[in-house]
């Protein structure tokens, strides 16, 4: 399926997997911007370079600017790269046909997970307790009396 169809199909249902994307490209575009900043400061502060303040107000520094640069040209390719591009729509697509269960189901399950970890602890308790006397009082008394 082409990008173009998955977005056609996501309208149907009233929403464009266009603009998931493009808030995912932004919200992950300032996480990446966050990561390769603190990695240009350490660089430039290994190799012995000043990471001027450029702007001052926001303080930003040379490795902001250039973390900036490298994101949005890395995200820009990203966005005119037909595979690329057609992924990230197709996966918003498919995002935005999942049934999320509602809150009582969520309940009940998360419920049932808590039982069935206290009861595969209880059981997992008393084989470790069980092991234990065998092998480090029963075994040793038997031992001996050989």
């Amino acid at each position: 399926m082409s990008g173009t169809e998955a977005s056609q199909q996501a309208n149907r249902a009233g929403m464009d997997p266009k603009r998931l994307v493009v808030i995912s490209y932004l919200v992950f575009g300032f996480i990446i911007v966050l990561f390769v900043d603190h990695l240009l400061e350490m660089v430039l502060a290994r190799i012995g370079v000043s990471n001027q303040v450029l702007i001052e107000g926001p303080d930003w520094r040379i490795s902001t600017l250039v973390a900036g640069i490298i994101t949005v040209a890395g995200l820009g390719y990203a966005w005119v790269n037909p595979k690329s591009k057609n992924l990230s729509i197709e996966v918003a697509t498919e995002l935005m046909r999942v049934t999320w269960p509602s809150w009582e189901e969520t309940r009940i399950s998360t419920a049932a997970v808590v039982i069935a970890s206290l009861v595969a602890a209880v059981i997992l308790f008393g084989i470790d307790s069980f092991s234990y006397k065998v092998m480090v009082e029963w075994l040793p008394a038997v031992w001996r009396n050989l």
